[in-house]
């Protein structure tokens, strides 16, 4: 191939694949496993409704969720402005230097990620 596939194709290929297969593995398990009947086959479970959640949003949350749309983003124009910030890997750097710059996330979490930092570099 001589073109790489970008972001947009790739997900214009994946996300109506991936829909399709949630919706059909769903309704597999829906028809193998019966949710509406207790365990042992004899009667009828009453699932009772969840609450609302009536809070609003906090400024941690904005801010997660602002960095997530941001990093997303740029990896999917990633290839037109590598010549700006490099490689996909600086991109992936964005939330870890603004979740731990603004105490997202705490030293115990320094450790989890960089371990899993360690496991996905290794070449």
């Amino acid at each position: 191939m001589k073109v790489p596939v970008t972001w947009l194709q790739w997900f214009a290929v994946a996300i109506p694949v991936s829909a399709i297969s949630i919706v059909l593995i769903w309704l597999f398990l829906l028809m193998m496993y019966k949710p509406h009947l207790s365990p042992d086959g004899e009667g009828e479970i009453e699932i009772k409704p969840i609450r609302p959640t009536r809070e609003s949003f906090t400024l941690k949350q904005y801010w997660v969720t602002f960095i997530c749309i941001l990093t997303i983003s740029l990896w999917c124009f990633g290839h037109a402005i590598e010549e700006y910030v490099g490689d996909m890997g600086v991109i992936a750097l964005i939330p870890i230097i603004a979740f731990f710059s603004t105490n997202v996330l705490k030293k115990a979490s320094r450790i989890l990620s960089g371990a899993l930092s360690l496991v996905l570099t290794w070449d």
